[in-house]
């Protein structure tokens, strides 16, 4: 709501434009971070892959690879 002066001279909130910088500011973080852990899970398997996956298959021959076809 508008008080009586800022009806008549129509001045504008200066704190509504820090809430707007601010409303910004933390979605692009929270956009920032889910996509850091997006990328955090996808490396996390990749390495996985790559340096458990033989190290695993060394210690037990007799392991088949089941592949998983969609």
């Amino acid at each position: 709501m508008k008080s009586e002066r800022e009806r008549e001279h129509n001045v504008p909130n200066p704190f509504l434009n820090l809430v707007g910088l601010w409303q910004n500011y933390l979605t692009y973080w929270i956009e920032v971070n889910r996509n850091f852990y997006e990328n955090a899970v996808k490396t996390n398997e990749q390495s996985f892959k790559a340096f458990w996956d033989p190290w695993l298959k060394a210690g037990n021959p007799e392991r088949k690879e089941t592949a998983k076809v969609e």
